[in-house]
């Protein structure tokens, strides 16, 4: 078929149109909160997925005294339920003790969104804490890790470190994910109760998705880890308190 020199003009035009398409999904806006009718009746299980904007959960557990829970969390720590006094719980009671709550989102971030949520704890023995991990080959972008009587920061780009070791039973922590370019963004952590400071630094790469874990902790309530208000925000509405 022969193409009219006349419309040769257009055609280029829409062909370029077309190659330099965005054709990537962004995550949906949304959040999980351990109140969702999902949970019913504290069935915190893989599969579930009560919220908007993420895919089911996948828990992991090793050793008879490792496990989930929703509950109320100002039994362990610092309370940061929702108004119906639930939030999700993590435990590993024991040396050889494990467990992993991973969580994918439903599509990775695209450029402005935010991931966010908050965390309690109280005893810093063991290892307990946070991965994000990247789009494609699940590897971790940013690791919060609480042990050793400190809150340390690994796996960044920027930011390495302890974000501030002293201690209080009622520690909560905020912790924002910004996407800023197609191959990194900012982290920020945001600390109450007892103590309070401001953390920040970036990453490379996509956030498709996060992990939470608590391994080899002493026995006991105020060695669990507690997460809530999972959320995913479109550009400039992720906040800390």
């Amino acid at each position: 078929m022969k193409i009219s020199p006349l419309l040769l003009p257009a055609l280029v035009a829409t062909w370029a149109t077309f190659m330099f398409m965005d054709f990537s999904f962004a995550a949906t806006p949304g959040s999980d909160t351990a109140d969702s009718t999902e949970y019913e009746g504290g069935k915190w299980e893989s599969g579930k997925n009560g919220g908007k904007g993420f895919m089911g959960w996948n828990l992991v557990v090793s050793g008879v005294d490792g496990g989930v829970q929703i509950g109320d969390s100002s039994l362990a720590c610092a309370g940061i339920n929702t108004d119906t006094g639930k939030a999700f719980g993590l435990y590993a009671r024991g040396k050889g003790k494990k467990v992993d709550a991973y969580r994918s989102f439903d599509s990775a971030l695209e450029v402005g969104q935010s991931f966010s949520f908050e965390l309690s704890v109280n005893f810093r023995n063991g290892s307990k804490g946070f991965d994000l991990r990247r789009s494609g080959d699940e590897e971790r972008i940013f690791n919060l890790n609480i042990g050793g009587d400190d809150y340390v920061v690994n796996a960044a780009t920027t930011g390495n470190g302890s974000i501030g070791s002293a201690y209080d039973s009622k520690t909560i922590l905020t912790l924002i994910f910004t996407q800023k370019t197609p191959l990194g963004g900012t982290w920020k952590i945001t600390r109450r109760g007892g103590v309070s400071s401001v953390s920040e630094g970036t990453y490379d790469g996509v956030p498709s998705g996060v992990k939470f874990y608590v391994i080899d902790t002493d026995v006991g309530p105020e060695n669990e880890l507690w997460i809530n208000r999972l959320t995913i925000s479109s550009s400039g509405q992720a906040k800390a308190p």
